[in-house]
């Protein structure tokens, strides 16, 4: 128990650590908070997961974990980059070096491959509805 009382519990936290018996299991009880800290001009909210004592923060696992920039900046470059922009072109406009633009895109693509394996994990079967009857096609031989 803090000093002030019990610390919150956040129930839809999970923990980060791969070698944590609950890593990405949420509902758990077990992380809790651990204070605040000042990145980058915004407040992050610090965790800690009683179970196997990983302290992390909001920005861990993150496009954004850190980064020195700040997030509007970051976003930005990813939106030049999708605009068709080359990576000295948003170097030059954000005056930071190439190289800064290029790792930004890796981390982001990185992300986007994770998320796309978390969606696609569980998706078995589409399942769709046409006339009042239910059809389901199995995913790996159904092509639109």
């Amino acid at each position: 128990m803090g000093k002030r009382g019990p610390k919150p519990q956040f129930i839809d936290i999970a923990c980060p650590n791969k070698a944590c018996e609950l890593y990405g299991l949420t509902n758990q009880g077990t992380v809790v908070g651990n204070g605040t800290s000042i990145s980058r001009g915004e407040k992050t909210r610090k965790y800690i997961c009683r179970h196997c004592g990983k302290v992390f923060n909001d920005h861990t696992g993150s496009v954004y974990y850190d980064l020195r920039k700040e997030e509007h900046i970051i976003d930005l470059a990813l939106k030049m980059s999708m605009k068709g922009m080359s990576e000295e072109a948003i170097a030059d406009v954000l005056e930071i070096e190439p190289a800064t633009v290029r790792r930004w895109l890796c981390r982001a693509a990185e992300q986007c491959d994770k998320v796309n394996e978390n969606f696609m994990k569980n998706l078995n079967r589409i399942f769709f509805k046409l006339s009042g009857n239910l059809f389901t096609f199995n995913s790996m031989n159904f092509f639109l």
